[in-house]
């Protein structure tokens, strides 16, 4: 299996600092084909350098560990709360690493918070995502992507989740938005902009999950998701929103979920941008822990 482009070697994988775990799952998507996201995002990663040109940073020198893919367990497949015991053996392994999991689709969040919520290692969660996924049910199904916001307000508390860029929600999600905070992508758009968001966001300590769903880009620049959701941000944007909450939170895991290869076009667009974002998340580790001092 190809890694993502600058990991460390099979050899060499006890010095890493910052871990990548794939989670190929699209059990409670509709439009199948997000379990997919993992190795197209690795293999998108293979076209950028890994010199970023605007931090002036070789991401090889970073130490990070692509650990491939979590083997998904028979039941796994046909449950839709995906079952999370799994992972144990990558998040616990390594107590003080940083982690990005790649999706999947976005209900993979929920056990991984949950995973990390029980063990303390998460207090609250960020998601950046272009729907409010704060449905009780859909289909049916509780543990839906399309309700994945809503299963971790209720596990860590309504208070310790903000969502930021969402554009989309059915009427009744919406009446139950006021109970977390939420900035919308018009917000985004406004004078308040980025910097006015990180500044409400804050500088805090506490554990942070972040979680970025990748259909929060505009479909012109990826459209290779389940849902695209018109008028979205640009890359810039969320590469700043990125940085922002990084450098002010003390985010110790972070995904990028929702990607569709089976959806997007020929270049590959979603998944290189998806794979970009990934890179920015890792050089923000490594600014964040001082690593570049």
């Amino acid at each position: 299996m190809m890694k993502l482009a600058g990991s460390l070697s099979e050899k060499d994988k006890e010095k890493a600092l910052y871990e990548i775990i794939g989670v190929p799952y699209d059990g409670n998507a509709i439009n199948k084909g997000s379990r997919g996201g993992p190795k197209a995002i690795r293999d998108a990663s293979q076209r950028l350098e890994t010199f970023l040109w605007h931090k002036k940073l070789e991401l090889s020198d970073l130490l990070y560990y692509d650990y491939g893919d979590i083997k998904l367990k028979l039941e796994s497949e046909h449950n839709p709360l995906f079952k999370a015991q799994n992972i144990a053996e990558f998040v616990l392994e390594h107590t003080r690493i940083r982690r990005v999991f790649l999706g999947g689709d976005h209900s993979i969040t929920y056990p991984l918070v949950k995973y990390l919520f029980e063990h303390g290692e998460v207090a609250s969660v960020i998601f950046i995502d272009a729907h409010a996924d704060f449905r009780d049910s859909y289909l049916g199904n509780k543990y839906s992507n399309a309700c994945v916001m809503r299963r971790i307000a209720e596990l860590v508390g309504f208070e310790h989740v903000t969502e930021i860029g969402v554009r989309s929600s059915s009427a009744d999600e919406y009446a139950s938005l006021n109970k977390i905070a939420i900035y919308d992508a018009d917000v985004m758009l406004s004078e308040k902009g980025v910097q006015g968001v990180l500044e409400e966001i804050g500088k805090r300590e506490e554990k942070t999950y972040l979680s970025i769903d990748i259909d929060v880009l505009d479909p012109g620049i990826a459209p290779g998701v389940e849902h695209p959701e018109p008028c979205g941000l640009s890359l810039e944007t969320l590469i700043s929103l990125v940085q922002g909450i990084i450098k002010g939170r003390d985010v110790v895991a972070s995904d990028v979920v929702e990607v569709n290869p089976r959806l997007d076009i020929a270049n590959g667009i979603t998944s290189l941008n998806a794979a970009r974002v990934v890179f920015e998340i890792l050089a923000c580790y490594w600014k964040r822990d001082n690593r570049d001092d």
